[in-house]
């Protein structure tokens, strides 16, 4: 199964809020007064998403005390938020060279990185950031997105299975990593990986999906159609899962000729309506054929 880049937009709100409570306890390592008082109306400003005065702000305070990471951090944020990620990343890149044995710098440096596609740098800031703070938990599921992205699946597991050892109720942790298993074709760990994330959100269509996929891949076809009839129930127009539907129960009940033609033209009513799906339409629209020719003959 080819990579995906998983939602870069995950990490927003991890990351300002990160940021927001270490710069609350660091205002004191600002060298001058003035550089405080920027900083904290900087803060208040950015608190009521007022950006534009609070990057003046921080500005300003930088500008009293050059080496005042935590302003260079919380105006990465603010970058980071815009999707100005050179700026962001000019701004963590600063804060790490001013204080290079702060964690939350190198994590946030590397956050932007993976969100500019420098993965190399990406890892390396964010093993820097775990040299720093060995147990800095985030940063593993951080380096299992970036191994997600990358397909390094050994990699992905490796960082997911400590992160989900401290993290037990994280669904889309114990979703990545059933999807690290599942290329590796170590089926029972995936299968239990995503059961376990449907265990903590019941409403998770990816995990019932990927069951079904991996019960297809073996021709389990009834335990398929389960999974992919839980995937259904959940995303009704999902084209993929209707289709696999189709397939796990055709396999399963080919006596059943009317209920097969329900899932195949239930299948056909949301394709034609998705232009992702058309490659998928003649054939089936000839299979129905097939099936209705069947059907009024009698077999």
């Amino acid at each position: 199964m080819k990579a995906g880049r998983f939602s870069k937009g995950l990490k927003i709100l991890p990351l300002v809020s990160v940021m927001l409570g270490l710069l609350l306890a660091g205002m004191a390592h600002a060298d001058t007064e003035k550089a405080k008082e920027h900083f904290n109306n900087a803060l208040k400003a950015q608190n009521e998403k007022n950006d534009s005065l609070a990057i003046a702000g921080y500005k300003d305070a930088i500008k009293e005390d050059p080496n005042f990471a935590d302003a260079y951090i919380n105006l990465g944020s603010i970058y980071f938020a815009k999707e100005q990620l050179a700026e962001a990343e000019t701004n963590f890149k600063k804060a790490t060279e001013v204080a290079a044995d702060n964690p939350d710098a190198w994590a946030n440096l590397g956050r932007t990185f993976y969100k500019r596609d420098k993965f190399t740098d990406s890892e390396n800031a964010y093993k820097t950031a775990l040299a720093k703070k060995s147990d800095y938990t985030e940063i593993y599921k951080d380096l299992g997105f970036l191994y997600y992205s990358q397909g390094n699946w050994p990699s992905l597991i490796e960082n997911m299975k400590m992160y989900t050892e401290k993290m037990p109720t994280d669904a889309t942790a114990f979703y990545l990593l059933g999807k690290g298993y599942q290329n590796l074709k170590k089926y029972p760990e995936a299968i239990a990986a995503f059961n376990k994330t449907a265990e903590i959100d019941k409403s998770n269509f990816n995990a019932f999906n990927s069951m079904g996929q991996i019960h297809l891949a073996q021709e389990n076809y009834s335990q398929a159609f389960r999974m992919f009839d839980r995937a259904v129930a959940l995303k009704p127009d999902n084209f993929n899962a209707l289709y696999n539907l189709a397939i796990s129960y055709e396999h399963e009940n080919q006596d059943k000729v009317d209920q097969v033609l329900k899932y195949w033209n239930n299948f056909l009513k949301v394709a034609k309506n998705n232009p992702k799906a058309q490659k998928l339409i003649p054939q089936t629209e000839e299979h129905i054929k097939e099936l209705q020719a069947l059907k009024e003959s009698g077999q």
